[in-house]
């Protein structure tokens, strides 16, 4: 089944049909969270955003043992129409970014957990928290824009 074509009418397999689709719903579930803040529901937001995170973190994993097992996007691109050099150099920044996106929001939530659990995650400290979770999502929209497009070149075009 993993591997058995996918439900969104492309070359992709299921495995990243699914990640796809989470990956299309992250931006409406981090809004939710974000407006647990916003109405002063930090706990839900806490929790939220755990639940978030994490479930952003398996669906990772998924995404990079599927593409390992089926032997790298090396496989996928020999159907694509797009220049291989181009896309590895998209590809690397795509990497850079999300990991760089993935490094920052594990700090974000450490750091406020931590502060959370002391009672400190208020005047300055939560400035910082709102600076970097604005930058954050900028990083989610540019990789999850990267992202698509990866997907568009791989399996649509």
């Amino acid at each position: 089944m993993f591997f058995e074509p996918g439900f969104l009418g492309t070359r992709a397999p299921m495995y990243l049909d699914l990640v796809a689709v989470y990956f299309m719903l992250l931006p409406f579930l981090l809004f939710f969270s974000v407006r647990f803040a916003v109405k002063g529901e930090i706990k839900k937001h806490l929790k939220s955003q755990l639940a978030v995170f994490a479930m952003t973190l398996v669906m990772i994993v998924v995404f990079e043992v599927g593409m390992r097992m089926a032997g790298g996007f090396g496989e996928y691109m020999k159907e694509s129409s797009i220049s291989y050099n181009y896309f590895i150099t998209f590809l690397i920044v795509h990497i850079i970014v999300a990991i760089a996106t993935v490094n920052l929001w594990s700090y974000q939530i450490i750091a406020s957990v931590k502060a959370y659990k002391k009672g400190t995650l208020t005047g300055e400290t939560a400035q910082r928290h709102k600076k970097i979770a604005k930058f954050l999502m900028l990083g989610i929209a540019v990789t999850l824009i990267q992202a698509a497009s990866i997907y568009y070149f791989m399996f649509i075009l």
